[in-house]
């Protein structure tokens, strides 16, 4: 019996194998089963990738737009996020909550702590601070994309696939700065530790007002030490025609010299020390080759700092400001207690010699020649307005006895008119660069980090047989909110 069956449901079995009447039929659904799968599979790709795209170019757009407003101002924070805000307005029917892709608060951050994490470009803690933000960065936060399709492809296929998928975008943009009308000198940074960082930083504030050695009187070694001074080679568009080292020479005396500096900048070997005096002397009326180069109002040299806190090369701001005083003003007006005028720098008393209304720190010895109106309303700043008696047209001090002796004398050689640009004809700015971290020696390509140092100069550089140093006093760093010249490209870093 069981036999039986057993062949029964055999020769049945085989009879439906043998079977090919509605086989179109098996294979037609299996097409379309792969089909409609295959068909929703790339629509909802596809609005993935659209959504994706649409979150990731709002990041973007926002972080960049950020960058651009991290100009080292006390309200730069405040006017990156409102432009982040505004920055790109996404819309999008993809999401299970469609309609305007909102951001999340925006996040800034500081530079890198180590020079070597500042090469790569990495972002440093976070930062409420508008004066120290260097990237802004912008969060999309989490979106839900619904398949649309995803239920039919699972009631065809019997599987259970997810009918949503969660992206998400993020976007970090930083201020990639250059520098134009610089000079192309460079001095190695004496609190370089070799390691990628430094024991302390010369472009805090706090070093506003001491002597430094931009070129240490005698030069040693072949290699740059702390407090050396370097050339730089002259920017691909700077153009001078006299070539070598007559351009250098020219660049280092310009009132505006040519070409801009980007990060990196390529070291010149030699120290051309004969050019390198005369470039620095047009600002004391000693003009080189170039008749057209007029020197600075007030020519008048001032004493280094009393005392070192690195032998020759940095000083601790304690020049004899009472003695230059009743030396030099003895018929002119004591210097005002109120607001306070008796401790002041050299960059500070030249300025009220030329009759500039400038701004002094309550607190330290910065100095400021432009302030935005949130800056002064901050209450840190003293308006310093000079008496009428000094000004420009006056040439103050001057010393009759003693013609065009630039130590008692500021008047200019004589047949020489003063510069028209304007007071900072004696000031520099110098690149402040990592020289041990970095191996610095002879002809080579460096980062500058983007560190420049605006120097005041303070008195004429001797002859070679003199040593022919270069001696100026810290004005304090340069940047977007110092300098015009600086400007800032901005660029995504994630």
């Amino acid at each position: 019996m069981i036999r039986e069956v057993c062949q029964r449901v055999s020769r049945v079995a085989r009879n439906f194998l043998r079977q090919q009447k509605g086989s179109i039929l098996i294979y037609t659904g299996a097409f379309i089963t792969i089909g409609v799968g295959g068909a929703a599979l790339s629509i909802d790709i596809g609005r993935i990738v659209l959504l994706r795209t649409q979150m990731q170019n709002a990041a973007d757009a926002s972080a960049l737009a950020g960058a651009a407003q991290l100009d080292g101002k006390i309200d730069a924070i405040t006017r990156a996020s409102q432009v982040m805000q505004f920055s790109m307005t996404a819309f999008t029917t993809s999401l299970a909550d469609q309609g305007t892709l909102t951001k999340a608060v925006p996040l800034f951050y500081e530079k890198a702590a180590t020079l070597a994490d500042q090469q790569k470009n990495i972002r440093g803690p976070l930062t409420t601070t508008g004066t120290l933000a260097r990237f802004a960065a912008q969060d999309m936060g989490v979106r839900t994309l619904s398949f649309f399709y995803a239920p039919a492809v699972n009631m065809m296929t019997g599987q259970s696939a997810s009918n949503i998928a969660q992206l998400s975008a993020f976007a970090v943009a930083m201020s990639d700065p250059f520098i134009c009308k610089v000079q192309p000198l460079m001095i190695c940074d004496p609190f370089d530790d070799g390691l990628g960082g430094y024991t302390a930083d010369l472009m805090d504030p706090s070093y506003a007002g001491k002597s430094v050695a931009i070129k240490q009187g005698t030069q040693g070694g072949g290699t740059w030490t702390a407090g050396n001074f370097g050339l730089l080679q002259l920017p691909t568009d700077a153009a001078y025609g006299v070539g070598g080292a007559n351009a250098i020479a020219q660049a280092l005396s310009a009132e505006e010299p040519q070409g801009c500096y980007s990060l990196s900048v390529l070291t010149q070997p030699g120290s051309m020390t004969v050019k390198v005096e005369d470039a620095i002397n047009t600002r004391f009326g000693l003009p080189i080759t170039d008749s057209s180069i007029k020197p600075a109002p007030n020519v008048i040299n001032y004493a280094k700092d009393a005392t070192y806190s690195i032998p020759g090369i940095l000083g601790n701001g304690d020049w004899p400001l009472a003695t230059y005083w009743s030396t030099v003003h003895a018929a002119d007006p004591p210097l005002p207690a109120s607001p306070k005028m008796t401790d002041a720098t050299r960059w500070q008393i030249y300025l009220y010699e030329l009759g500039v209304t400038f701004y002094k720190a309550k607190s330290g010895k910065k100095t400021a020649t432009y302030l935005d109106p949130a800056e002064l309303a901050g209450g840190g700043w003293d308006t310093i307005v000079p008496p009428s008696i000094y000004g420009k047209a006056n040439l103050i001090p001057t010393n009759a006895s003693f013609p065009n002796d630039n130590w008692k004398d500021g008047v200019p050689p004589a047949n020489q008119s003063v510069s028209s640009i304007d007071f900072r004809r004696r000031t520099i700015r110098v690149a402040l660069m990592a020289c041990k971290t970095q191996g610095v020696k002879g002809n080579g390509s460096y980062s500058s980090s983007s560190r420049y140092l605006e120097i005041f100069i303070t008195e004429e550089s001797p002859p070679p047989s003199g040593g022919g140093g270069i001696y100026g006093e810290i004005v304090g760093a340069v940047n977007q909110r110092t300098s015009v010249e600086f400007h800032g490209n901005v660029r995504l870093t994630e």
